[in-house]
């Protein structure tokens, strides 16, 4: 519990009341021209990071990380954008969902947890010599709020197949509740975390 409310705290301190005045991804660079983040005009699918510049002038990059399991919703605050071979820095604040985004205050982030439920087996010479229950609890999705517009940033993969990957290494970033519902990401939250000011973290 001290590791999540760690991580409540440093996201209501990082985000809540902050303005966001740039927006970056980052991509795998795969030499060619088309842009493989724009799944959809309501949908961005990033193999990397999303960083914010904030109205401070910090540099936050949200991650898919395995600070609770792999692979949940990470972050941390950079010195400066680094341009490094064989990733794609792409810059976008103008794109016509993040541009009505800037500069509106992150008034609440909601995090939805996923918990998987399942059962370790220890082995010796082929026979279980232990098992035990365990649970395993990770930030699936960020519901970030700015009033009354939201977005969500989920460590989701969309598949042109259909099998669709909820613990990914993947950011998927949804810009209506439409979307959101479509891929359940609110209805399938085993939990949720509300991030406010004057939250107590």
């Amino acid at each position: 519990m001290d590791k999540e409310l760690k991580y409540y705290h440093r996201i209501n301190s990082a985000f809540i009341g902050r303005k966001i005045i740039e927006v970056y991804y980052e991509e795998l660079d795969y030499k060619t021209d088309s842009e493989f983040w724009e799944h959809s005009t309501d949908i961005h699918s990033v193999d990397m990071n999303v960083i914010f510049r904030l109205d401070n002038n910090e540099l936050i990059q949200i991650k898919w990380d395995n600070e609770f399991y792999c692979y949940g919703i990470g972050f941390e605050k950079l010195n400066e954008i680094n341009i490094r071979e064989g990733i794609k820095t792409i810059k976008l604040t103008e794109n016509k969902n993040w541009a009505k985004l800037i500069g509106k205050e992150i008034s609440e982030i909601i995090v939805l947890w996923d918990i998987s439920e399942g059962i370790t087996k220890e082995y010796k010479n082929n026979r279980v010599i232990k098992s035990e229950k365990t649970i395993t609890k990770l930030p699936q999705t960020w519901q970030i709020e700015f009033g009354v517009e939201k977005i969500w940033v989920s460590a989701l993969e969309i598949k042109e197949n259909g099998t669709n990957s909820y613990w990914a290494d993947h950011l998927t970033i949804l810009f209506n509740n439409s979307e959101q519902e479509k891929y359940q990401l609110i209805k399938n939250a085993s939990t949720q975390q509300r991030l406010i000011a004057n939250s107590g973290f």
